[in-house]
């Protein structure tokens, strides 16, 4: 990859924060950099078998509060994320065996600073919840993997799925093109439009590659699963997650899902803008537009950091799934992938919309659990670094008497 091409890809929009995260990882390993262990398996073994995933990694985590020494690293290892990022506001939760912390900085608008409880949107870490579900479906015998999604598509959606499969939906091998470079244009520039199915799906590009030949990150992908999970279930992808679903635990309550359900404050608004101008926008992160362009979460960061706790214990699947889900090809799993190479191994995911930017995921060389959220525009793949090393040094430390 020639330089120009590397600087081209630092210019691409927010969404594509994952595509971004997986090209500097590539090209750092290429440097000489390279990641002290590789998760779980970049492919299934000779056998047809992944190395299982580390569930037990994540049972000793306490629910005690960290010592006064760690929580002081903690909140310097957050302030240096927040300066990395021009002093944005920031809110972070680790939770790891040596105890729980969360820690806030900067502004969350014009005049408030921001909380532990302030609720973000986190743009693509959605993906990871939809993921989790559409497993417990496969657990379930509900769908398979590797039957035709538009199998389990309504019969009036009128779109062409390539003949992908709801694993390469899943693991973004289905060669389907992207909408959101489009519709980021059209969000943006009109923040009370509210957006159907049927008009989103009308941004996607008519060229295909043949399904399961090359990787392309698309959120394309994931909105023709939340068609599938609806019609399998019969029910909204809210309905199914809160009754029985992957929402249905204690310590989440912060987690809301945009649009069928409102964030309330305290928030943190997109930019740090002031709370008039975020009100025309609908009263959704970052506005109605982007909510319903693109369904995804709100949450503070001890809410999201519960999930991802539940989610790697294997309180919410199974190991099997778990691993099925961690088993990366070109970098991403299915709804999961490590973006803390080369310097940590992780499961999670980042996210971004419009004046924010999240990574939330299970660290399993330290047994943490970690969710970092910020209200700013600024895009860096390396924003949650200072606090994930941070977490990952000297996590057995013993808690607070």
């Amino acid at each position: 990859m020639s330089d120009i091409e590397i600087r081209d890809l630092y210019t691409v929009s927010c969404r594509r924060l994952l595509a971004l995260t997986l090209v500097l990882v590539v090209t750092a390993c290429s440097a000489g950099e390279t990641a002290h262990r590789t998760p779980v398996s970049t492919a299934p073994s000779p056998s047809g078998s992944a190395e299982a995933f580390p569930i037990s990694s994540f049972a000793s985590i306490s629910g005690d509060p960290v010592s006064q020494e760690r929580s002081e690293q903690l909140q310097a290892a957050l302030r240096e994320a927040s300066e990395r990022l021009g002093g944005a506001g920031m809110s972070a939760t680790v939770l790891s065996p040596a105890g729980r912390w969360s820690g806030a900085v900067g502004m969350a608008d014009s005049r408030r600073a921001v909380s532990i409880g302030d609720q973000f949107a986190i743009g693509s870490v959605t993906k990871s919840l939809q993921a989790a579900q559409v497993m417990q479906l496969v657990e379930a015998g509900r769908l398979r993997l590797d039957d035709p999604a538009d199998r389990y598509l309504p019969t009036g959606l009128n779109f062409d799925t390539n003949d992908a499969t709801i694993r390469q939906l899943m693991g973004m091998r289905s060669g389907l093109p992207d909408y959101w470079p489009a519709l980021e244009v059209l969000v943006a520039s009109d923040r009370t439009r509210v957006w159907t199915t049927a008009d989103v799906l009308a941004q996607v590009p008519a060229e295909r590659t043949p399904a399961g030949t090359t990787h392309e990150y698309a959120d394309t992908n994931y909105l023709l699963l939340q068609q599938v999970i609806e019609q399998v279930t019969g029910g909204t992808v809210l309905k199914t997650m809160r009754d029985g679903g992957v929402l249905d635990i204690v310590g989440i309550e912060r987690l809301v899902y945009q649009p069928h359900e409102r964030p309330a404050g305290p928030m943190a608004l997109p930019n740090g803008m002031s709370r008039t101008e975020w009100n025309e926008g609908g009263g959704y992160l970052p506005s109605i537009a982007s909510a319903t362009g693109y369904n995804q979460f709100a949450t503070d960061s001890v809410s999201l950091a519960h999930w991802w706790q539940a989610l790697c214990s294997g309180e919410l699947i199974s190991q099997d799934s778990l691993t099925t889900m961690a088993t990366f090809v070109d970098g991403y799993g299915l709804g999961l992938t490590d973006v803390t190479t080369p310097y940590a191994v992780s499961f999670g995911h980042p996210g971004s919309d419009i004046g924010f930017i999240a990574w939330a995921g299970c660290l399993p060389d330290s047994g943490s659990v970690i969710a970092v959220l910020s209200n700013t525009g600024v895009e860096d793949i390396t924003m949650m670094r200072p606090v994930v090393v941070a977490a990952e040094s000297d996590a057995s430390a013993p808690t607070t008497p």
